[in-house]
């Protein structure tokens, strides 16, 4: 008696929730998840685990290859965030990345946040732009820093994807290293 008890406040999205303890706000949180912006379900468009096959192009990127892979899209619990990895080899070396893709409401497009098996990173730029999806960013090709561009094409039933890779040392002339198509694995 006389004792009052705390009540924890959870924000869920805009919504205000009064809990009586930490273990009503853990359910709270359950009961509540965050919904994804509109922004991000465009995203939905890649989730899925996809078949990648393609080709790199001799030339600053490497020797000619064949690329394979198997590449899964995957929300992070809350939607905020969309896991990407990438899991393959170009020729017989492996190439195997993770990405996390958010949005950035200030510049209305997805960073991009990668991290390579060979221990680097990088960060990109995603950009929707008349029905293709557009990857920009740096990369360091013969050990100069060089603007790098991926377009992203779906079909119209969105179970396949084409990409193709650029680069470009002056931002005008652009230099195709890799074609890649994609098709979703149906469950």
């Amino acid at each position: 008696k006389g004792r009052g008890r705390a009540l924890f406040v959870v924000w869920c999205d805009s919504a205000q929730i009064l809990a009586p303890s930490s273990a009503h706000c853990r359910d709270a949180i359950t009961r509540f998840p965050m919904r994804s912006s509109a922004a991000l379900r465009h995203l939905q468009v890649f989730a899925g685990k996809w078949l990648t096959t393609g080709q790199q192009h001799e030339g600053a990127v490497g020797p000619a290859a064949k690329i394979t892979a198997v590449e899964t899209y995957e929300w992070l619990a809350g939607e905020r965030f969309l896991v990407h990895r990438f899991e393959g080899l170009v020729g017989d070396k492996p190439a195997v990345f993770l990405e996390m893709i958010g949005y950035d409401t200030a510049a209305e497009d997805y960073p991009v946040h990668t991290y390579y098996n060979s221990g680097l990173t990088n960060e990109w730029r995603l950009h929707e732009r008349d029905g293709a999806w557009l990857f920009t960013g740096k990369w360091d090709i013969q050990d100069k820093s060089t603007d790098v561009r991926c377009t992203l094409v779906f079909s119209e039933d969105a179970d396949a994807m084409a990409g193709k890779w650029e680069y470009s040392s002056d931002g005008k002339a652009w230099t195709t290293f890799w074609d890649v198509d994609a098709r979703k694995v149906r469950q």
